[in-house]
């Protein structure tokens, strides 16, 4: 997949909206909006409803259970820079007084697809720095899919832990290893996972509705920042066969722990 993104471009951008295209999945994105998240999903041409990879300040996450509802207060910076880059769409930011970070973002196609029943998979990578001591971005991403049954995996060095439950909301802090979080479709035999390394993130919430819909919650950078100092956390999501779903979520964890950030500023 990198090879073919190195010769085109799988995105487009229209003022403020990229367009992702030319793969297995399609979606658009308003980087303006980036709590609004990916919309219009479509997996080889079948749309799938949700949201997904919203970025936005922890005090401003999406409400809950109640339906997304986004206003600017979630996302108070204005876009600095924006453009395409082969399977990258990529948005700079302007810090304010009241959130002085300078966040860059990167929407990243396929690199989870050389997996093997990996149908379709995209990643987000948050890049943050500030020019003070010791302050907290406090930045969280949201995906909320009509998928009622989930279960969490944990893999670490070479080994996977599988764990299932009823429980409408359950958080968890962060732990070594690669976090996910598997999310069945109903009536489909299809698979949504999303995944973490350990070390981005400080912990992870789930929760679900009475209408199926599930939400899993990534509350990014475990540490402060320190002056100057660039930090960055990827959230991986890949959509998997139903069938060995556990097992494909398993290899991806591996893949990503064999995978180090991309060294992009």
């Amino acid at each position: 997949m990198d090879d073919v993104a190195a010769s085109k471009n799988l995105w487009s951008l229209e003022r403020s909206m990229g367009m992702l295209h030319g793969g297995t999945l399609a979606a658009h994105v308003d980087v303006s909006q980036p709590n609004v998240g990916l919309r219009d999903l479509k997996l080889k041409g079948h749309g799938i409803a949700g949201r997904w990879f919203c970025v936005s300040r922890e005090s401003d996450s999406l409400p809950w259970p109640a339906p997304p509802i986004h206003d600017e207060s979630s996302w108070p910076l204005a876009v600095a820079d924006t453009y395409v880059r082969g399977a990258d769409l990529v948005a700079s930011y302007l810090s304010v007084r009241d959130w002085p970070y300078s966040p860059q973002i990167y929407w990243r196609a396929g690199p989870l697809d050389a997996v093997e029943s990996v149908l379709g998979s995209l990643s987000l990578l948050v890049s943050v720095q500030t020019h003070l001591l010791e302050t907290h971005p406090r930045i969280v991403v949201d995906s909320i899919v009509h998928a009622p049954d989930a279960f969490r995996l944990t893999a670490n060095v070479g080994k996977s832990t599988y764990s299932t439950s009823d429980e409408r909301e359950c958080d968890i802090q962060a732990a070594a290893g690669v976090h996910c979080v598997v999310r069945r479709f109903t009536g489909a035999p299809l698979s949504y996972a999303e995944f973490m390394p350990a070390s981005d993130f400080q912990s992870v919430r789930t929760q679900r509705d009475d209408e199926g819909n599930c939400r899993v919650q990534w509350e990014l950078f475990a540490e402060f920042l320190e002056k100057g100092v660039i930090r960055r956390a990827r959230v991986h999501g890949a959509f998997l066969r139903r069938e060995n779903d556990k097992e494909t979520a398993a290899a991806c964890c591996e893949a990503i722990e064999r995978d180090s950030l991309p060294l992009t500023t």
